[in-house]
């Protein structure tokens, strides 16, 4: 028997073999009286025939119709069919990826020079150190500034002599130093130290850049006795908290991912823990070297123990409605700001960044394919959650989805299945199992055969019955029959697959 029929074979074989232990355990119970009814193959159970005798297709001897009835509920017994209420149950869904932590692009200073000059002192000399708000980092020696603060000096003395003299409002009085200060601040200098020059009516010839924020030196591009020209780039200083993952979403999951989702995150570096994110962006284009997309994730980080580069795994856990689309995330409703989705509210306003209007996030609407919901019960389950058929029970060729229901008189019928996603939930014992969304083809209450379907489906194939792999049947064939070959399709015969591709698949 050459490869191609081994998949069309095998699985029938073994189920004929039950079939057969199942009649000859019959048989051992059967007296030796004549049976009176029609006559049929085990093998063929198309034939009927008045008298016993041998079956005209493969020789086996005929048995009544009545032992094949039996000898299908002791094939049960011994097949292991086991059946399974359909109901509705609270489904996930879960997306397994890695990524990389990074520093946020928002928790980053660059210093530059706003006055040229010569370096006199470096008190942040190296890339790594942490530095806190308002640290020194730079002295600059600046002829400049200097220039700038006597000028300073100069306005101040006619504006005291005016307002000694004179009843002129102090606002007016007061215009030719406030004109000096705002040039100050454009050079570099803080208020506070315009103020100690306005009160030690001492100019200085050195300026002090300090830390704009707290946080990690990444980036040092100077060194004492150098000389800087106004715009030179001193220094980057990145805050770690919070800090940044980005996640490779691949191109089939991407649907799936919504703004606000909560995501378990695990460090490579700290085994054993588990920090907590939240998806915060999602980037609009696809890398077509990888087909995935890069996703944003935030998390918090006090004790800056996350670096950048380091890499992580991450786990987004999405429950299912009934039509086994995402469930909302909790972020409908909500006062966001388009350009800092950071900033969340409940109310609306202005953000507190950027001052924009913060825009409302839309409420998803209800699929309107959903069937509706029946009334729950100890056997529908849930009367929210998505129709539910056990992984174990759909029979799969990649283009069709059957399974086998149980039927009122204990016969089993061959149901079409509308599928949605593969999800999880756990059982009666917290033991996690898997499902699909179960779209059309089967109501909450059905019972259908769970484990040991394709033998079940097997002997239908044997009985020209419609089937997997042959939607309208076929006529019945055995390998005993033409010496091994394939069956002839007829016109009743419309394989799903090739025999090839069912051993393939």
């Amino acid at each position: 028997m050459n490869r191609e029929l081994i998949g069309k074979v095998a699985v029938p074989l073994v189920f004929a073999g039950l079939v057969i232990a199942a009649v000859a355990s019959l048989r051992d119970g059967v007296t030796n009286g004549t049976t009176r009814g029609e006559w049929t193959c085990s093998m063929h159970p198309q034939i009927r025939l008045p008298q016993p005798g041998d079956c005209p297709i493969c020789g086996m001897q005929l048995i009544t119709v009545s032992e094949l009835s039996d000898a299908h509920q002791h094939l049960k017994e011994r097949a292991g069919l086991v059946t399974e209420v359909i109901r509705r149950r609270e489904l996930f869904k879960e997306i397994r990826t890695t990524g990389k932590i990074d520093y946020s692009e928002r928790q980053i200073a660059l210093l530059s020079a706003r006055v040229p000059g010569r370096v006199d002192r470096v008190f942040a000399d190296f890339t790594g150190v942490e530095v806190k708000r308002g640290d020194h980092l730079v002295q600059i020696y600046s002829p400049d500034l200097y220039v700038a603060q006597k000028e300073l000096l100069i306005a101040l003395k006619p504006a005291e002599e005016r307002r000694s003299n004179t009843r002129e409002p102090e606002e007016f009085a007061g215009l030719g130093p406030e004109s000096v200060r705002v040039k100050l601040r454009l050079l570099g200098i803080l208020d506070e130290q315009i103020r100690e020059i306005e009160t030690t009516r001492r100019a200085t010839k050195y300026l002090t850049i300090f830390a704009p924020i707290g946080g990690t030196v990444i980036e040092k591009n100077i060194r004492e006795g150098q000389y800087v020209n106004t715009g030179d780039a001193l220094y980057r200083i990145a805050s770690f908290d919070p800090i940044w993952l980005y996640l490779n979403i691949y191109e089939y999951d991407i649907a799936w991912v919504q703004y606000g989702q909560k995501v378990d995150v695990a460090i490579e570096a700290f085994p054993g823990e588990s920090l907590a994110g939240s998806v915060m962006f999602i980037d609009p284009s696809v890398d077509d070297a990888t087909r995935s997309v890069r996703v944003r994730v935030n998390i918090a980080n006090p004790d800056r123990r996350l670096k950048p580069q380091m890499y992580a795994t991450a786990t987004i856990h999405i429950g299912l409605e009934a039509d086994g689309t995402p469930a909302p995330t909790g972020m409908e409703g909500m006062f966001v700001c388009p350009m800092h989705l950071e900033i969340i509210q409940r109310d609306p306003g202005d953000c507190k960044i950027c001052e924009m209007p913060l825009e409302r996030v839309a409420e998803r609407r209800a699929s309107q394919s959903v069937r509706p919901a029946v009334e729950a019960s100890p056997e529908n389950g849930s009367d929210a959650g998505p129709l539910a058929v056990p992984v174990s029970a759909v029979l799969d060729t990649g283009r069709r989805q059957i399974a086998y229901r149980l039927c009122k008189n204990g016969t089993y019928e061959l149901v079409e299945l509308k599928l949605g996603p593969r999800a999880h939930a756990p059982d009666a014992s917290g033991k996690r199992r898997e499902f699909f969304v179960v779209l059309d083809g089967v109501e909450a209450g059905d019972r259908v055969v769970s484990q040991s379907g394709f033998l079940l489906d097997s002997q239908r194939q044997i009985e020209g019955m419609p089937s997997l792999l042959y939607p309208r049947g076929q006529a019945g064939t055995s390998p005993h029959a033409r010496h091994g070959a394939p069956p002839t399709s007829n016109d009743d015969s419309h394989p799903e697959i090739s025999p090839h591709k069912a051993h393939s698949h």
